[in-house]
């Protein structure tokens, strides 16, 4: 059985309450979209009626630098480095196109895989258009990606790494540490998509040694679509000027001075633009809840329901899971001579439906902190009746 964690010395189900659709649905599904506190949504309603409601009269100059300050607060305890570190930006791929296009690579190779979300590669795709540059995506065997695979092709022309922490197709967890040297060694960066681990997996991207790590709100992290946080290095930060840029990318952004572009000495120099300021307070309030909880106890909890549903999963016969050992919060899997889109339908159907995500004709599971050893179990069941 699994030990629930504690929020305050209260059992972890006790926090169900923040999430009230789980009593109706077996929500299955945190790898897409994330459910989000009721705690977090009340705060970030109010802030949004507020402001435009009361437009400056709820937002001067002064709130609207916390607001930022808040999350770039927040962001550095969940990612373990210092608030200086801290860019925001309104989405993981807006992230990544602004950093791929401040390296001004002219030459040389990228290396990535050929399993990754398209937002990992596509910005380097588009780069090597232009100059010399090689995207080598390294191909799959078994649906995984081996590391020796992967170090076979980091060679003295690579410039930049590019990989999700944690796939989003099968799970599989690199060892973010062990690839940095590696990088490091030839001379290249690493940039790390970790919108599918921050939340769950505990981090210090200090200790991993990663060059940049971006991660968005609306997955585990369990806040509003709108926002996202990255980590730049100070070494790569200094060396870098960033491709977009706008009025709040200057050392002194209330300034206005039109004639002159001073970049601030942080990373938030790669910060530019007015944005959706909600979002922006919502994933504060949910990095506090989170942490509140605490990240380790959090991937404790899901990983023991992850566990339950691979083992079982291996048992039913003509189900394949394609998810490795080394792996986050995600198990994916088929099931031989059936297609998984007529198998989700009848799960969606149940009294209780159970909400997953179809990818490449395979069922993914995502589970997170307001799933339950019951929601596995009854998943496991239905699924032996859908097929």
């Amino acid at each position: 059985m699994i030990h629930y964690f504690g929020v305050n010395g209260m059992p972890m189900k006790n926090i169900l309450g923040d999430f009230p659709i789980i009593e109706k649905v077996n929500y299955l599904n945190s790898a897409s979209i994330g459910l989000v506190p009721k705690k977090v949504i009340d705060r970030t309603k109010e802030f949004f009626v507020d402001l435009t409601r009361g437009g400056t009269l709820t937002l001067d100059e002064e709130k609207e630098a916390l607001v930022y300050d808040g999350l770039r607060e927040q962001g550095a305890k969940l990612l373990g480095c210092d608030p200086d570190d801290i860019a925001i930006f309104n989405s993981v791929s807006e992230a990544v196109n602004s950093i791929a296009w401040s390296l001004e690579l002219k030459e040389g190779r990228v290396v990535s895989t050929g399993i990754e979300f398209p937002s990992v590669t596509y910005p380097w795709l588009r780069i090597a258009r232009k100059g010399k540059i090689e995207v080598k995506l390294v191909e799959a065997k078994n649906w995984s990606v081996s590391v020796d695979d992967l170090f076979s092709e980091i060679d003295e022309e690579t410039r930049v790494v590019a990989l999700s922490h944690v796939e989003y197709l099968n799970g599989q967890k690199w060892d973010i540490k062990k690839i940095a040297k590696q990088a490091h060694e030839v001379g290249a960066i690493l940039v790390v998509d970790g919108i599918q681990a921050a939340g769950y997996l505990p981090l210090n991207v200090r200790e991993i040694a990663a060059d940049v790590y971006i991660t968005g709100s609306y997955k585990w992290l369990i806040a509003p679509f709108g926002t996202a946080i990255a980590y730049i290095s100070k070494k790569l930060c200094d060396e870098l000027e960033p491709a977009l840029v706008g009025w709040r990318s200057t050392e002194d952004m209330w300034n206005f001075n039109a004639r002159e572009l001073t970049f601030a000495a942080k990373a938030r120099k790669f910060e530019y633009s007015t944005s959706a300021y909600d979002a922006k307070l919502g994933l504060v309030e949910s990095i506090k809840y989170l942490r509140k909880v605490g990240i380790e106890k959090i991937y404790e909890h899901n990983m023991a329901l992850n566990e339950i549903l691979r083992q079982e999963l291996d048992s039913i016969k003509g189900v394949k899971v394609i998810t490795p050992q080394d792996r986050g919060s995600i198990v994916t899997f088929y099931i031989e001579g059936k297609d998984s889109k007529n198998v989700a339908e009848k799960l969606r159907k149940l009294k209780r439906p159970v909400e997953l995500s179809i990818r490449l004709n395979m069922i993914r599971l995502s589970p997170h902190l307001y799933n339950t050893e019951e929601d596995a179990l009854q998943f496991l069941e239905s699924l032996k009746k859908a097929i």
